[in-house]
């Protein structure tokens, strides 16, 4: 509160305290004439209420201490407020001594309060209905209706809400929706300003208003009908064909390939309703140019992290919405739940801008359903991977990759491992065990039956013929230069963290704009990596995020470094404990390439070069001053990054001697 001083002894401000009945320093008063609402506060010395305007207020002393007094006030509103808003009445200000206190403003609500929206929205058909709750401390609520519609109002209830029933008193055979009725309040016979606008959705209701169809012959994509009553579907165009099985979802596919660098407008299709084919709209069809500028593949892998999943592909349309991608597009495959099934269950969609609609939509494209022969493997991510590319060819591509991640380590470790740590001395079961307070990381799929390995991935790449201009890893602990060097020849470039990705994953409404610059021709990779950290470091609760950028064309340069370091002996009095670390496990499975090479090469010349080539290699590097790890114990989550060279690796751990032995890595550097 702050204190206006007048003239004789002066109360300080510790004198007066709220203690409820506030709401944000402010009294709310019901919306009807007479009906009380209480607030308390307790005061040092005589004191008042005064000023206050519109309500009155009727103390009552209660308990009482030596130094201070509980007062328990009754506020009444002296009129009804017959808006359809809260309205200010007065400031309510207290004195204490010749100490004035103010700082608190009274409200009344309105009498019927509706939530957000103020719309009921009906389907097509005579006899829809549809309902809301609304508030109201009055007993005498009647309600208004105009137009073609009947409502109904049940008891209210304890909290004082009313639950309001409308119904459709007619169809409509209309294209467009259509607004059919309002409803009003009378409170004790006076009408309230308050209302509601009753819309009535149309006969046809279309998922879509464009179907862009890709530039090959015999392209497809689909539009969904969505109609109570028989609708006719057809074109005058000779340039496409439309199927359907079930008169709910229609194929579009294209007769002919568009070889030019322009989309083309290929026509329109009319859906109305059969008994009345005045009833029509349109949806217009367009193929895209040979090839677009760029295609951005996103690969959500596993179910454990889909609402996370959804939350990221909500972010992408935002980022959108802003009209930045141009003809480059967004593709996004994200598994659905299969219940304990083998089955594979996924939807593939495209992300893009609609102009009629001035913003960002989610078309599907398919949904994927097949039993896999061999689980999650090359196979599966290569026929997944063909199916996106025969949908999306582009100059230009680049791989998102969303999951738990747990870098080159391979979904099946050798039973060496368990050997390896039960002579440690330790439990297999505890490594890689999450402890269960922890937050949610993305520690590549969920368990071992839905995880690639970095090397799977890679052969489903190279047999579909493509490099992708980068690759960007949103899971956990990708960034590894054993991940690197099997990844070398599928991509120009790879972002990765060497630490865990928070369940959140890449802030991607901030980062789009970096993946679709310049209309969507370009990308600015340093950019994804800086705003990915930076967001974790000004926004996020938890400021915890580690990302590089790595130039594939020189980790081959790289490998022939580390050979040399290799070569030139462990250092004396070198122990892997001070090498900065990667998760909060005991051992640990990932430690910092640069900070391992500097402590242990016995050689200075031989680790110098090593670091030039390595700072060639990792071109960019972020990170937070700790990361955050769900692997560990006795509540520590929280890891200082002392050294940072933006990539791990699994050399000298003893529990993957064998695994780490088989790796392309190992092989390149011993």
């Amino acid at each position: 509160m702050v204190g206006c001083i007048n003239g004789g002894q002066k109360a300080n401000i510790n004198d007066l305290q709220l203690t409820s009945g506030f709401h944000d320093r402010k009294l709310i008063l019901e919306g009807s004439e007479g009906v009380s609402s209480t607030f308390s506060f307790i005061a040092k010395h005589d004191w008042s209420i005064i000023d206050y305007k519109g309500f009155s207020c009727n103390p009552s002393s209660g308990a009482k201490s030596e130094n201070f007094e509980e007062i328990r006030v009754v506020a009444t509103p002296l009129q009804s407020n017959n808006s359809a808003d809260t309205i200010r009445l007065s400031d309510l200000n207290f004195k204490l001594l010749s100490t004035r206190f103010v700082g608190i403003s009274a409200y009344q609500l309105p009498q019927i309060r509706l939530p957000k929206g103020d719309k009921i929205n009906l389907d097509a058909k005579r006899g829809a209905k549809g309902s809301l709750l609304f508030v109201s401390s009055n007993d005498d609520v009647e309600l208004v209706t105009e137009g073609e519609i009947s409502a109904s109002l049940g008891e209210k209830n304890e909290k004082n809400e009313y639950t309001l029933t409308v119904t459709a008193t007619e169809e409509n055979l209309a294209a467009e929706d259509r607004k059919i009725g309002t409803i009003g309040f009378k409170v004790g016979g006076v009408m309230q300003e308050s209302k509601i606008e009753v819309t009535q959705i149309s006969a046809i209701v279309l998922d879509r208003r464009e179907v862009v169809l890709p530039s090959r012959e015999g392209g497809e994509n689909i539009f969904v009908v969505d109609s109570d009553l028989e609708v006719n579907v057809s074109t005058l165009s000779d340039k496409f064909d439309i199927t359907t099985k079930d008169n709910k979802t229609f194929t579009v596919r294209s007769k002919m390939a568009n070889l030019t660098s322009e989309a083309l407008e290929l026509g329109e299709i009319t859906i109305s309703v059969a008994a009345i084919p005045e009833c029509s709209t349109t949806i217009k069809v367009r193929q895209r140019k040979a090839k677009a500028s760029q295609t951005i593949i996103v690969q959500f892998i596993g179910t454990a992290l889909n609402h996370y999943f959804e939350q990221n592909i909500n972010r992408m349309l935002e980022a959108l919405s802003g009209d930045i991608q141009g003809d480059a597009q967004v593709v996004v495959l994200i598994e659905n739940n299969n219940n304990g099934s083998d089955l594979y269950n996924a939807t593939l969609y495209e992300l893009r801008y609609d102009a009629t609609l001035g913003k960002a939509v989610k078309d599907k494209i398919e949904d994927i359903l097949f039993l896999p022969s061999n689980g999650y493997d090359s196979a599966l991510f290569d026929k997944n991977l063909s199916r996106i590319l025969n949908f999306a060819p582009a100059e230009k591509y680049a791989l998102v990759i969303g999951s738990h991640g747990l870098g080159w380590v391979p979904k099946t470790p050798s039973a060496i491992l368990s050997r390896h740590l039960m002579r440690l001395g330790l439990d297999p079961a505890t490594l890689w065990k999450r402890n269960e307070n922890a937050e949610m990381t993305r520690h590549l799929g969920d368990k071992e039956r839905t995880r690639y390995n970095v090397e799977e991935i890679a052969s489903a790449i190279e047999k579909n013929n493509i490099k992708f201009d980068y690759i960007l890893f949103d899971a956990c602990f990708m960034g590894n230069v054993e991940s690197a060097y099997a990844m070398r020849n599928v991509a120009d470039y790879i972002i990765g963290s060497p630490c865990e990705v928070m369940g959140y994953g890449f802030p991607y409404a901030k980062i789009m704009q970096y993946m679709l610059q310049n209309g969507g021709t370009s990308y600015d990779l340093d950019k994804i990596c800086s705003g990915y950290v930076n967001y974790y470091k000004t926004e996020a609760v938890t400021k915890s995020a580690c990302v590089a950028l790595t130039k594939c064309s020189e980790l081959e340069a790289l490998a022939q470094t580390m050979k040399e370091v290799n070569g030139a002996g462990v250092k004396s009095g070198f122990s892997l404990d001070n090498v900065q670390y990667y998760e909060g496990q005991n051992p640990h499975s990932f430690y910092d390439l640069g900070d391992m090479v500097e402590q242990s090469c016995a050689d200075a010349t031989v680790a110098a070069t090593f670091k030039k080539q390595l700072d060639k290699t990792v071109t960019s590097r972020y990170h937070t001053d700790q990361f955050y790890s769900a692997y560990g114990s006795n509540g520590v989550y929280y890891h200082d990054v002392n050294y940072y060279s933006g990539i791990s690796t699994s050399a000298m751990v003893e529990h993957y001697t064998d695994d780490w032995s088989k790796t392309e890595w190992y092989k390149a550097t011993h």
